[in-house]
């Protein structure tokens, strides 16, 4: 019998995993460590009939899974990570990452420290529960006067990650990071890490690496609002081609992130700012981009971080190397602009007529109680364009159009 590949917590971009895996011959095993804490978003909930056995975690998860003789073990989903992690180290280590960087992965001020170590150029980061701790350090790094971000250590979706204006207060953010739990575990956040703010032109690069060599699986580009005095509202993200003038730079810094941080096997997600001075780290997670990035990445490119994974694990390396090009596809984001419930629905019905569709994802209905979309979680539908970036750009106005006729009551 093959042996399986085991994922841990396939929701989200994981759902494609599955799928992609099996279309191999490679059978696949679900671990259960949590259920969705919402129904808004892509990929709420376990997808059975592509697995042949579920797993619900626990204290003899490990046992349990080196019983199967796993051929690896991956996260599904950003929560999953260190999980994941551990039992690929313990279990499957041929198809791990480095163990000694673990914490540097998953801890977004020491994935920070992890740069500077290697020499590579990166933000002025700390992580800390007390605020006296927070000024000293601000006045130490002459940062009392810049822009900053608060964010938790390990959150995904932009969940409590707040961008504070020159001189303004983080103090009010770093309370909130400190006593509200996270969206996507429920739990509270030890510490929250305070940040030097990068300004510039924010990329997602998608990655998937195989004995320590990277290859590219999509390059994304952000486009962000504000809402809730938080600029991390997703307005519309593009895949765009690669285009060695514009992301040269940025992508051989990408590798060299990568390289730090001990990725040595399959996805991550990696959050770059473009700045004047170069490129800069964001953010970087060893799991696929979240949402239905891997049908958009298929549609603009042929392929996705799902499908190089598999060629990954079952060839022994990637063999889609090169990042191919089809057509632009624009994901645009549906916001809800209050607090209320859903009375016309309907205003959204010509999304089906636009001439650029692609996929559609509307997570409400009439009567249904809407939070205002203050994140990417909180984000009440995605709607993907594609074609060419003409047709694009005029469908996506005509989106925003309807959404502004929608009304919650």
């Amino acid at each position: 019998m093959t042996r399986p590949v085991v994922i841990v917590d396939p929701l989200s971009s994981g759902v494609e995993l599955a799928p992609a895996f099996n279309a191999r011959g490679i059978p696949c095993v679900a671990v259960s460590t949590f259920e969705a804490r919402s129904s808004l978003g892509y990929g709420t909930s376990l997808q059975k009939q592509h697995f042949s056995e579920i797993i619900v975690g626990g204290p003899d998860l490990e046992e349990k899974l080196r019983k199967l003789n796993p051929l690896a073990i991956i996260p599904g989903t950003d929560g999953a990570m260190a999980v994941a992690e551990s039992l690929a180290a313990a279990l499957t280590p041929q198809f791990s990452n480095d163990p000694l960087k673990n914490i540097h992965r998953l801890h977004k001020s020491k994935m920070q420290e992890a740069l500077i170590e290697a020499g590579i150029p990166a933000l002025e980061t700390m992580s800390s529960s007390s605020e006296r701790e927070v000024e000293c350090w601000l006045n130490e790094k002459k940062l009392n006067l810049s822009p900053l971000v608060v964010k938790p250590a390990n959150s995904a979706g932009s969940d409590n990650v707040f961008l504070i204006p020159a001189s303004g207060d983080w103090r009010t953010a770093f309370r909130r990071v400190l006593s509200e739990p996270s969206k996507l575990s429920g739990k509270f956040h030890e510490t929250a890490v305070v940040q030097e703010q990068a300004l510039g032109t924010e990329f997602a690069i998608g990655t998937v690496s195989s004995n320590g060599k990277h290859y590219l699986g999509q390059i994304i580009q952000y486009t962000k609002g504000t809402a809730e005095n938080r600029s991390v509202v997703y307005d519309y993200v593009e895949f765009v081609p690669y285009n060695e003038q514009l992301h040269g730079e940025m992508w051989r810094y990408t590798q060299r992130v990568l390289g730090a941080l001990g990725v040595r096997w399959g996805a991550a997600h990696t959050e770059i700012m473009l700045t004047e001075n170069g490129p800069r780290l964001i953010e970087s997670s060893p799991r696929m981009t979240g949402g239905p990035v891997v049908l958009f990445a298929r549609e603009a490119s042929g392929s996705s971080q799902a499908d190089k994974w598999a060629e990954a694990i079952a060839l022994g390396e990637v063999a889609t190397k090169e990042l191919t090009w089809r057509k632009t596809v624009m994901p645009v984001f549906i916001r809800a602009k209050a607090n209320g419930v859903v009375r016309n629905a309907e205003a959204l019905e010509g999304i089906r007529s636009l001439a650029t569709l692609f996929k559609e994802f509307l997570w409400f209905k009439n009567g249904d109680t809407l939070n205002e979309t203050v994140d990417y979680l909180s984000s009440i539908g995605i709607v993907a364009l594609s074609g060419k970036r003409e047709d694009v750009l005029r469908d996506k106005k005509k989106i925003r159009e309807m959404e502004a006729r929608l009304v919650l009551g």
